[in-house]
């Protein structure tokens, strides 16, 4: 048994730039990957069609959304060490929706591509203005996207 379990919850909401329902896409995929659900996003796949040809997505699917700040103000965080966000595509409306939730953020973990995989997607660069208080301090850089961590300068 673990001991930190007791310290976890699930919340089965996505984050975004709005309160309310949203589309969700499930991904899955063909042959070995048929169980693959890595992908799914509240952005429409785009070129992540083409650059992993092999990867489906499901008729979206109606999921409950939720404004960070929102949510931060009702689980009473004010304080935040590290947002690992894991989107796929969907990072300008976290940002969007997340403004003071960021500010009091240390750190954020998040995936980028520089390729438009989902509609709308920013690029490294689009995520880096949307954030101007934060700074890069590592790029773990892949042929199709990337992850970074970022710090936030004004703590």
């Amino acid at each position: 048994m673990n001991p930190y379990l007791d310290k976890v919850a699930l919340f089965e909401i996505a984050i975004s730039d709005r309160n309310g329902k949203a589309d969700f896409h499930p991904s899955n995929g063909e042959g070995e990957a048929k169980e693959w659900d890595l992908s799914g996003s509240i952005r429409r796949p785009k070129r992540h069609l083409v650059e992993y040809d092999w990867v489906r997505f499901d008729q979206p699917i109606s999921v409950e959304s939720r404004r960070l700040d929102d949510w931060c103000v009702e689980a009473n965080l004010n304080n935040i060490d590290l947002i690992w966000m894991d989107v796929q595509g969907a990072e300008a409306d976290v940002i969007a929706g997340g403004k003071q939730a960021l500010s009091n953020t240390h750190f954020i973990y998040t995936e980028y591509s520089d390729k438009e995989l989902y509609e709308g997607q920013l690029s490294l660069q689009a995520i880096l203005e949307l954030l101007p208080s934060f700074e890069l301090v590592t790029q773990y850089p892949g042929a199709v996207y990337g992850d970074v961590l970022l710090r936030n300068t004004s703590f």
